[in-house]
């Protein structure tokens, strides 16, 4: 019932939306000069609702002085031209023609102090462009007081799977996590960790790229996630601190800064996140093995008691050298941490008969911190002619430790007591440098090449030990220093190329030449690989007519073992369940090709995909003759994803604005257990979306939510249908300030259940898992300083596709 009341709240819009009446889709064109006549680059045009100044479109004006506005349904508008030392021009402007070319508009000095230009810019909550598909956070009140996880959550075609520490896209969990274009290099799980400390309100945008150019490292069989930082292009100085509080069954404090001083050749530029994250959660996994001694089952639950604070912190410096010269550099580090106290019941059953009980109580932390230093330099050789140089270094540092005390009992008698921990160090070591060129070859055709050099160094210390008296000993089974080289060397080359009018032609070609070596204090060379391969990747963009326009692509990824998944550790769960490494791990490759048909704002997109020797993080394999499981990352033959979607916006009335997003997927795997195939297939639904109320007085409301109906959870493990509701109420203030008030997870639907069973193996597994319940939430935002529009510099660095990989 909950799940049926989410997807009819998530579709209030399907029987509104195809009443709206099509409108022709014009284009405009202008120049903006001096008062002497000289054309005026970088100059910010902005085309605004006549109703309300929301944000149409925009764009900045070329050398020239030339801008082009496409796309533009016929209406009435207001035209803002603004740029520093000008005076702002406004323009009233009814569109009514397919093509319209504006008069030359003069701007005039400004000689007193630059006024400031507030602009409403409202922009959907979901995006559809030619290599990805963007979700504006910043636009959905919603995510007021959440984190970056959450909001992840709800997003389109992506799967977060806290039991196991994962996310997937559109069904495939290679996926790479980038924040402002720099890649990560933390474990999946870690990965997870740092999201869930980012606040939402530090970030601007998240990009799902499920086919990337030839540009990004071919990484990752599902394609990037890119986070995109808020980022302020003002003059002066100026920032936003918010401050939030959640109560549930726990509590949620966050707060967070950011700042940009602009002036002149120098833009100086910050932020600082905290978050203390603490919610009671419960687990619980059942067990149960036939053999020939008959039924066993073993149930445990799980009551955990954990808080996770963050720290983190980001300041960067760009410096103009020259007019065709930009310096930067960037610095940034976080500090995580996770503490949790749980107490685990563990009951064993023999053929219906209570056998042994155990009770664990276990302590852990893990602690990942994470520095990193960029270098960068931009030239600008010539009209169309420019190069970037990028220099990272990261560094990761992850501690966690975990003690487990257990006690063994048998018909209520106390047997013995066992008292065992287990810790891993991991210092990870990053370098990685990049130069990019690109060059306009001419009116229709840019060209882009480049190369990169990445090298990697990975330390693991595992150490379990037992009590045996008063003694520590050491279990050689488990114990062990493990040490990972990775080199990996890339070039690549791009161009875009209009074949006409109406299509837009993206083809480029990727090479990576990669050398791998994991080894242990006794044991070298347990993973030795050297291996090159091509990457092509190839985009098409056709205008049909003015309403209608079809995206095509096609790329080929490889998805690499992370370096904890080769890592041969092992993680206690009870005596008998275990997680551990693989150090047999394979690489895999995917082939993925993509179709979108866009008609006005409407996206319809099909995803095909194939990937042979996929890598299933999660995997379960039972010892019947003992009844122990092990949990360990795989590789399965091959799979196969095919993914529909529709996005559909939609403009209900004036004062209701309904964006959903709806996607089927069809998955089939061909997987090995203990070394006979086995195959397994699935239908399953996804919805995503959000309904937005402006009321009177500066009022709005706004409901999200997405549900998934039963589907593959990160391998042949099944994840039962889930969804979630939120809801939040923002009053705004002098267009500076907001209050907003939300409650998530509103019907209390966030279980996760999971399955995995094979009948001719006579075993079957489940869990359950709740890791958040109802949260209420106010959160406080505030922007300050000045609001003067200037151009502002598009950041990357060299290590946007290294990072994916740890964090």
């Amino acid at each position: 019932m909950k799940h049926l009341l989410i997807l009819l709240l998530i579709g209030l819009n399907g029987s509104f939306f195809f009443h709206h009446e099509a409108k022709a889709q014009s284009q405009i064109s202008g120049k903006v000069h001096s008062v002497q006549s000289t054309p005026v680059a970088n100059i910010s045009v902005l085309l605004l609702s006549a109703n309300d100044s929301a944000l149409v479109k925009g764009t900045t004006t070329n050398s020239s002085g030339g801008f082009l506005l496409d796309k533009i349904l016929e209406g009435n508008f207001l035209l803002l031209c603004s740029g520093a030392g000008y005076t702002s021009h406004y323009s009233v402007l009814r569109i009514s023609s397919r093509v319209v070319n504006l008069p030359i508009i003069i701007l005039t000095k400004d000689t007193l102090a630059l006024k400031t230009v507030t602009v409403s810019a409202k922009k959907p909550l979901f995006e559809q462009k030619i290599d990805r598909f963007i979700i504006n956070i910043k636009n959905s009140i919603t995510n007021a007081g959440g984190t970056v996880l959450e909001v992840l959550e709800k997003s389109p075609g992506v799967m977060v799977n806290r039991s196991s520490g994962a996310v997937s896209l559109n069904g495939k969990d290679g996926v790479m996590v980038m924040i402002n274009g720099k890649m990560n290099y933390m474990p999946q799980e870690a990965v997870l960790q740092m999201l869930n400390g980012i606040s939402a309100t530090s970030v601007d945008r998240i990009e799902l790229i499920t086919t990337p150019p030839a540009k990004y490292d071919a990484g990752g069989n599902a394609g990037y996630i890119n986070i995109v930082m808020a980022d302020n292009p003002n003059e002066g100085f100026n920032g936003n601190y918010s401050l939030s509080m959640g109560v549930g069954n726990g509590t949620e404090p966050k707060a967070g800064v950011n700042f940009n001083y602009r002036k002149k050749n120098l833009n100086l530029y910050g932020a600082y996140n905290y978050t203390r994250l603490a919610q009671l959660q419960t687990f619980e996994s059942y067990r149960k093995v036939n053999n020939q001694g008959g039924e066993d089952e073993i149930s445990i639950i799980s009551n955990r008691d954990p808080y996770q604070e963050n720290h983190g912190a980001r300041l960067g410096i760009d410096y103009k050298l020259s007019k065709k010269t930009v310096l930067g550099a960037l610095i940034s580090g976080y500090d995580n941490n996770w503490v949790m106290k749980a107490v685990n019941y563990s009951d064993a059953i023999h053929n219906n008969v209570p056998d042994t009980n155990i009770n664990i109580v276990n302590n852990e932390i893990n602690r990942w911190k994470n520095a990193m230093a960029n270098l960068n330099l931009s030239h600008t050789i010539n009209e169309g002619t420019e190069f970037t140089i990028n220099t990272d270094y990261l560094y990761y540092n992850n501690k966690n430790p975990t003690d487990y005390l257990n006690t063994y009992y048998k018909s209520a008698n106390n047997l013995f007591t066992e008292n065992t921990t287990s810790g891993k160090k991991t210092v990870i070591k990053i370098w990685v440098s990049q130069f990019d060129f690109s060059k306009k070859m001419d009116e229709q055709t840019n060209l882009q090449l480049g190369v990169k050099a990445s090298f990697s160094r990975f330390t693991n210390d595992v150490l379990v030990q037992k009590l045996v008296g008063s003694t520590w000993w050491a279990d050689p089974d488990f114990t062990a220093n493990y040490f990972l080289k990775e080199d990996i060397m890339a070039a690549y080359i791009s161009a875009n190329r209009k074949v006409n009018a109406k299509t837009n032609l993206k083809a480029g070609l990727r090479y990576e030449y990669t050398r791998s070596n994991l080894g242990s204090e006794t044991q070298k060379n347990i993973v030795d690989r050297k291996y090159g391969k091509l990457f092509p990747s190839l985009f098409i963009s056709h205008q049909l007519n003015d309403k209608h326009s079809l995206n095509f692509s096609y790329s080929r990824r490889i998805n690499r073992p992370a370096f904890t998944q080769l890592a041969p550790f092992l993680i206690f769960l009870d005596p008998k369940t275990f997680i551990s490494g693989n150090s047999s791990l394979q690489p895999s490759i995917t082939d993925a090709v993509k179709v979108d048909l866009l008609i006005k704002k409407i996206v319809f997109s099909a995803n095909y995909s194939y990937e042979k020797n996929t890598i299933a993080r999660f995997q379960t394999e039972v010892n019947t003759s003992n009844n122990t499981q092990t949990t360990t990352p795989q590789n399965m033959k091959h799979s196969q994803l095919f993914y529909c979607s529709a996005t559909l916006p939609a403009k209900i009335t004036a004062w209701w604005f309904s964006q959903v997003s709806l996607g089927v997927n069809w998955n089939k795997i061909e997987a090995l257990y203990k070394k006979e195939p086995v195959g397994f297939s699935q239908i399953y639904y996804t919805a995503s979306g959000s309904e937005s109320f402006t009321l009177p007085k500066k009022y709005s409301v706004e409901l999200s939510g997405f549900y998934q109906s039963k589907a593959f959870a990160f391998g042949a493990s099944k994840l039962n249908a889930l969804g979630k509701l939120d809801f939040a109420l923002q009053k705004k203030f002098n267009n500076n300030s907001s209050l907003t008030f939300g409650i998530d997870n509103v019907l209390n639907s966030m279980k996760i259940k999971t399955s995995f069973s094979i009948p001719k193996e006579n075993f079957e597994t489940t869990g359950s898992f709740i890791f958040f319940f109802r949260m209420y939430k106010i959160t406080w935002n505030h922007n300050f300083g000045n609001k003067i529009l200037k151009e502002k510099r598009a950041r990357t660095t060299a290590s946007e596709d290294e990072r994916k990989r740890v964090e």
